[in-house]
């Protein structure tokens, strides 16, 4: 409140009709010159003192013309935040004029900015005297207490009450001043009688609750703050100290209770919105948070934290449009920004507008965190093109994209050479798919899992002996991992070699992993391969429960049951089977499979 003083007083001074001339020659040259002498106060004093050193034989018109570029020359400092010129320039023009209770006024402010306390007390104590004015007690009262002269301001407050008898801040201060030497009694009586002179001001039951919740008083001080918005419900300081005590306290819905209730009032204040969406974010109410969100960005269009952070409740929330045009805007102010950039290629990306996604992940540039998976990004959507385009343009830009990109780094060569291989294997260009991981084999971060895949890349292609020599040689360095063990037992089952250690691998791998669909269907097609049905259909059971939609697992378990003769569940899950066919060549086999079952005869027992 004290700034506050500080401000009007000034903004008063600014916008008042000095006792100056008003000839527009003079102003003009004034203005003209008045960016001069900005170099520091020393310079200031010698331009100053040679300007004034005939002033006592100067005529009187030339003297006003003098205090007048001195006024003039002040205020431009003044306006400028240059206390020490404004200072110096209004000294001169008291020197000149005599005494001037407007420019001592704006001197007192300036040596008050350049923290010459002193100095300007002495020229505020004349100024009370002579005009008693309650601005200027206002601004000596809290000189004196910035010099600790407690007993002076209090002494200035207490004329002011009698002069001002609805002066707020004289009321404030002093019961302040009170509370601050313990004298708490002597405090209350003063708002009480403040409050009771000023009906309807809320100001007094709120520094009763501010003075008793600094003493630990957090029930009276809730009592106080209530009556406050009682008085005035629009009243913003207890609105806002009464919602933090129940914040304090977590009692997050009496708080937001509070904030609510103000914010119907007053829909525009800047802290309660911040205090409403702090807590509603902590809750994870994010559509609550929007709508305040929004507010509070209209209030403060610059704040770009929080348009970042409505973005993203925009985009969570499915509104890509509004969530598109907050990212431009910010785009607008920091168009470099890589994570705005990343952001909209995201959002684009969700709409389906792949060209426009492109273009934004492209604008990261390559020294970003982001620039690697913005590139995956990239990859990705102009995989989904060049899957429905295997030979056409399409493909083309997918496979030049990976071959530039994939210069940019190891890691983002070795991610991009997996995602064209995984696109060679998916339009049955095994062998192509081989040669690119196989170009990225001898690289530092080339993992088990690359390796995992090369492994399968290699059998799928009918070479089990290049399989069965990367996943040995992946087993040695790493003989707990369960995907491999899994790996090299199922392709002696298939081969149909060395049926005892196929067993041991898959067995240890199941105790790995006992969770793995894929690698309990493994032990199941150990029994199965060995004639042990009724294990095998326990086994591919647990297996299909956990990976439903997997083709190979559901054909399994229909093979079991056909061994066991139990046609009708044989026959349901090849049905199964066919509806998860994702390839031609899957669905022939299926197809096959299930033909042969329909010629058998079906008993009526078999279920």
């Amino acid at each position: 409140m004290f700034n506050r003083i500080f401000l009007i007083v000034t903004l008063v001074a600014l916008t008042s009709c000095a006792s100056v001339s008003n000839s527009k020659n003079e102003i003009s040259k004034a203005t003209d010159r008045s960016n001069e002498h900005r170099d520091d106060g020393q310079s200031l004093e010698k331009y100053l003192a040679k300007a004034m050193v005939n002033i006592d034989s100067m005529s009187q018109v030339k003297k006003s013309h003098l205090a007048d570029e001195f006024y003039i020359k002040g205020s431009d400092a003044a306006l400028r935040g240059d206390s020490l010129s404004a200072a110096l320039f209004f000294e001169k023009v008291l020197q000149i004029n005599g005494k001037d209770d407007y420019v001592s006024k704006r001197y007192a402010v300036e040596l008050i900015r350049l923290n010459k306390l002193s100095e300007a007390k002495v020229i505020l104590q004349d100024l009370y005297k002579s005009e008693t004015s309650e601005n200027v007690g206002l601004i000596l009262a809290g000189v004196h207490t910035a010099l600790k002269e407690k007993r002076a301001a209090q002494i200035v407050y207490n004329s002011l009450l009698e002069n001002y008898p609805k002066s707020e801040e004289a009321c404030v201060f002093l019961a302040k001043s009170y509370s601050l030497e313990s004298k708490f009694k002597k405090a209350y009586r003063l708002l009480s009688k403040c409050e009771k002179e000023n009906k309807g001001k809320a100001i007094y039951s709120f520094y009763r609750g501010k003075i008793d919740l600094a003493r630990g008083q957090r029930k009276s001080a809730l009592k106080y703050f209530k009556k406050s918005l009682a008085i005035d419900e629009t009243y913003q300081q207890s609105a806002i100290a009464l919602g933090s005590i129940y914040e304090e306290d977590q009692k997050y819905d009496k708080a937001l209770l509070v904030y609510e209730k103000f914010l119907k009032k007053t829909p525009h204040s800047y802290s309660i919105l911040k205090s409403v969406i702090q807590i509603y974010f902590s809750q994870g109410k994010y559509d609550k948070v929007i709508p305040h969100a929004e507010a509070l960005s209209n209030i403060d269009p610059s704040d770009l934290n929080l348009k970042v952070r409505l973005g993203i409740l925009y985009a969570d929330s499915k509104k890509y449009e509004d969530a598109k045009g907050v990212f431009k805007e910010i785009l607008t102010v920091i168009p470099q920004s890589d994570k705005v950039l990343y952001y909209l290629g995201m959002l684009y990306k969700e709409t389906d507008e792949y060209d426009s996604a492109v273009g934004y992940f492209s604008k990261v540039p390559e020294e970003s965190s982001l620039f690697h998976e913005s590139n995956l990004e990239i990859a990705r959507l102009l995989l989904v093109e060049a899957e429905e385009d295997e030979t056409g343009e399409s493909a083309k830009k997918f496979v030049s994209f990976v071959e530039q990109a994939s210069s940019k780094g190891v890691d983002l060569k070795i991610a991009l050479k997996v995602m064209l291989a995984g696109h060679y294997e998916t339009i049955g260009r095994v062998p192509a798919a081989v040669d690119e991981m196989e170009e990225i084999q001898n690289e530092k971060e080339f993992s088990e899992s690359h390796e995992y895949y090369l492994a399968a890349l290699h059998e799928k292609n009918g070479d089990y002996n290049k399989a069965k020599d990367v996943i040995e040689k992946l087993l040695s360095k790493n003989p707990e991992n369960p995907h491999a063990l899994n790996f090299l037992g199922y392709t002696l089952l298939e081969k149909g070699d060395d049926l005892d250690r196929a067993y041991i691998l898959i067995k240890k791998a199941v105790s790995l992993k006992p969770k793995d669909g894929y690698i309990r269907d493994s032990l199941g097609w150990y029994y199965y391969k060995t004639g042990n049905y009724e294990k095998a259909l326990v086994e591919i059971k647990k297996a299909w429960s956990l990976v439903k939609t997997d083709v190979i697992v559901t054909k399994h378990l229909a093979m079991v049951y056909k061994k066991l003769k139990k046609y009708e569940l044989a026959k349901k899950f090849y049905v199964e089977a066919l509806r998860n066919c994702k390839v031609d060549s899957e669905r022939q086999e299926v197809m096959r499979d299930l033909s042969g079952l329909e010629s058998l005869r079906l008993p009526a027992s078999s279920q």
